[in-house]
This record gives structure tokens, sequence and C-alpha cells, in this order.
């Protein structure tokens, strides 16, 4: 009853060891959550900042990665069940302090930490690196090699950025999730997609930000050409920032 004098959320069940006391206590969600999932990383996130909120609530072990749990139905554990619905993840969150994403970061880096905060911390480092690591396998059977160097990166990963390595297999699912996703989706074409968009991004700033400048200049009878070298901008450039801009 220790989750009761906290004012946590009632856990659907709890599985005690009568000798002890010790208890694990299950909560229920009404949905899954994929937590190595590289398109629905944000609700991985959230998920993450919910378990910790949970632990700090019920001052739970920070080294309790989750992963096992006693046997509700086996006869040596005192099984209750308190809750009957399952949460939606704001259900949980009316109870609890989130921490923040850089909190989560911290904590993820400290050695008695074993939450799904870690997977989140290699998570995101990875798949960053890979977005550009993949350009160098765009090659026919190059996906393997790719797969192999991703996982590499996952376990240098698991092994530098957070306090508590987690066990391979739960590298091998976050690895096998990065580059699936990123070989399937960030192809040739959708990279040039992405640089054009970024450069059209730039070219509008920048003239945003010398226009003004140009056709204070062109005001003064200056040509087009000595107003793009004292730009550092084309000519003709400035000749179709000055006609678009009127």
């Amino acid at each position: 009853m220790d989750w009761s004098d906290r004012n946590a959320p009632p856990p659907n069940m709890t599985v005690m060891n009568p000798v002890n006391g010790h208890a694990h206590l299950i909560y229920l969600l009404a949905a899954p959550v994929p937590v190595s999932d590289a398109a629905r990383v944000k609700p991985a996130r959230y998920l993450a900042a919910i378990q910790e909120g949970l632990r700090r609530a019920l001052d739970a072990d920070k080294g309790y990665s989750g992963l096992i749990v006693k046997n509700p139905a086996h006869q040596h554990w005192a099984t209750r069940q308190w809750a009957d619905a399952p949460y939606q993840l704001d259900d949980l969150t009316d109870y609890i302090d989130l921490p923040s994403p850089a909190a989560m970061r911290r904590r993820s880096k400290q050695v008695n930490y074993a939450g799904l905060g870690r997977n989140c911390t290699v998570f995101e480092i990875v798949r960053k690196q890979a977005y550009s690591a993949v350009r160098d396998y765009w090659r026919p059977g190059g996906a393997t090699a790719f797969a192999a160097s991703i996982l590499n990166l996952v376990l240098v990963a698991n092994h530098t950025d957070i306090g508590n390595p987690m066990q391979e297999r739960e590298c091998r699912a976050i690895a096998r999730s990065i580059s699936t996703w990123t070989w399937r989706r960030f192809t040739p074409s959708e990279f040039r997609t992405v640089q054009s968009a970024r450069g059209k991004q730039k070219g509008a700033a920048t003239r945003a930000q010398l226009l003004p400048k140009a056709k204070a200049m062109a005001a003064e009878g200056r040509s087009l050409r000595e107003i793009g070298r004292t730009l550092g901008v084309h000519h003709q450039t400035i000749k179709s920032w000055i006609n678009l801009g009127g």
C-alpha cells in the first residue's frame, strides 16, 4: 500500500514477496508503446519520462530495467489487483512530475540507472549519426553493411554514453529499427529533396537580409555586377531579387 501513501496512481496489479515485502507494481497501458521504433521516437521518450516520474514518486529501484517481473500467478507471491482499467499515458501524468528531457539525459548517464531513458538516449545519438552514415552505403547490397555499421555505433554508444549498459539484445533491437527505417526512408532522392529544401530556405533568408541593401545600391545607380561583388552574390541573383522585390 506504499503507492497509496505516496499519492501515486493505483497499479493494476502488485506482486509482493511476503517474506521481505519487496514488490513489483504493474501498470497496464491501453495501447502498447514501441521502445525501439524510428518512426515513433516521441512516444518512447514520453513513456521513459513517465517511467522515471513514477519511479521518483514511488522511490523505486533506479537499477530496475523492467524486463523481468515476478510471476503474478505463482503461489509463492502475494498478488493483488487494484485498478481494473488500463491507463492512457496522459492519465499517469496526472499523478507525477515529469522530468525534463535534459534531466532524462543526465539520469541515463548515472551508473545506477536502468530504465527506458537509456534506450532513448542511445537511440537519439545513433539515429542522427545514421543520417550521415547511410550515404556511404548507397550502392547495391549496401543495406547489410549499413546495418552492421549501425549496430557497431549502437554498441559504442551503449558503453560510452549511458551509465548502465543495456543487454546486447536491446542494442540489436535499437540498431535494427534505426538501420531499417533510415535505409527505407533516407534514399538518394530523398536526400536531394532535403538538400534542395534547405537551399531554398537558406536562399530566402539571405534574400531577406540583403535585398534592402541591394535595392538601396541600385537606387544609387550602382550596376548589378557592382552590387553583386559588394554583397557576395551573383549579379543574376541580384537581378532576380530586385525584379521579385518590386
